[in-house]
């Protein structure tokens, strides 16, 4: 019986070895999918914990692989079959996180400029896994862990908070920062190679630091933990026993689109934008609805920022809607966005005049 479990454990480890790059990006995948079909709300308290864990393992590895291959670290005999096995762990944690991430920043995201941000993560994800992108080592998954650590607390401090805004975002980038400077006081400050770690270590991760920070006053970074879960134009809304129903006059087979995206007005007829915003429990903040007509001679020009206090805890997010009265004929764009200014979701449509007076029948969505 020990004969053939050694015998199968043998053939696993040749396997491995012989197949390495396969068997690490089928590591990656399980990660993200694991968390795809397991993954919860963004203010779960287990999901929030788990991510913690998996950081402090990451961690834990990095520290020890810089020290193996910058200080020569020597394992035990233990260790050196463990280490065998540890970028198996690596791939799968990054798998997990970087997947998590990337799903929760492109749930928030609206704006081109946060789709790319959401393009350059999934490219870092899947780079991760080619070989020569393997190949610089170190520096690489610094970069990734930086990434996941900034991440992680950029959600915690708005759910811990119950807010968005620059407070939140600063607070994230100084634990950040100081985590990762402890470690480095800790373990490799010391060190008389510790110039050459920096370009590896230190000077990554300060870039890293430095392109979020752009990235928030830029608007490229999604404003996570705030995402649109429905949007429509309306002719008018009601609530009936705790639904809110947009009333709308959209065609039968524009199945995907919520609302009426031409809206064909008649006289005392108003616009109404009807939007469900997710945001975590006890989460209490105020969003923009700004409406922007495209003018014949100026282009897009901003008409009017109405604001919505909105409460977060719902699962289907918070209803809330703003109208508008006196608008001219022609393409209009809703934009709503965060009290820091980020684009959290927008929607088109255009306004003509409807001259018939045949009886409308109006359909409802339901939010």
């Amino acid at each position: 019986m020990v004969e053939k479990i050694l015998n199968f454990k043998n053939k696993v480890l040749d396997f491995y070895q012989r197949h390495e790059v396969l068997v690490s990006m089928a590591v990656f995948v399980a990660g993200f999918l694991f968390d795809l079909l397991t993954l919860g709300r963004i203010d779960d308290l287990f999901n929030l914990i788990q991510q913690a864990i998996y950081l402090l393992i990451l961690g834990t590895l990095l520290i020890i692989e810089m020290r193996v291959n910058y200080l020569n670290l020597e394992l035990t005999p233990r260790g050196k079959k463990f280490w065998q096995y540890h970028n198996l762990i690596v791939h799968f944690l990054f798998g997990s996180l970087l997947s998590v991430y990337t799903i929760f920043y492109y749930t928030s995201a609206s704006a081109l400029s946060s789709l790319i941000f959401i393009a350059l993560l999934a490219g870092l994800m899947l780079a991760n896994e080619i070989p020569q992108f393997q190949k610089i080592g170190v520096p690489v998954r610094v970069i990734l862990y930086t990434i996941c650590v900034l991440s992680y607390f950029s959600f915690f401090y708005p759910i811990l908070l119950g807010h968005i805004g620059a407070i939140p975002f600063w607070l994230a980038v100084l634990t950040s920062a100081s985590i990762l400077t402890l470690i480095w006081r800790l373990n490799f400050s010391f060190s008389s190679i510790s110039n050459a770690l920096k370009s590896h270590v230190l000077y990554p991760g300060a870039v890293v630091h430095l392109a979020f920070i752009i990235g928030y006053y830029t608007s490229l970074i999604p404003p996570v933990p705030v995402a649109i879960k429905k949007i429509g134009i309306y002719y008018d809304v009601k609530k009936i026993d705790g639904d809110y129903r947009g009333l709308h006059l959209k065609p039968f087979w524009k199945f995907w689109s919520q609302g009426s995206t031409s809206f064909e007005a008649r006289p005392g007829d108003k616009v109404v934008v009807l939007a469900s915003i997710f945001s975590p429990t006890d989460f209490q903040d105020k969003v923009f609805l700004k409406w922007y007509y495209d003018d014949p001679k100026n282009g897009w020009t901003l008409r009017d920022a109405i604001p919505l206090s909105i409460l977060g805890g719902r699962d289907a997010g918070f209803r809330g809607f703003g109208s508008k009265s006196h608008y001219e004929y022609g393409d209009w764009r809703v934009i709503i966005e965060t009290s820091d200014s980020r684009e959290v979701g927008r929607i088109n449509f255009t306004a003509t005049e409807d001259k018939s007076n045949d009886l409308r029948e109006f359909k409802e969505d339901v939010y």
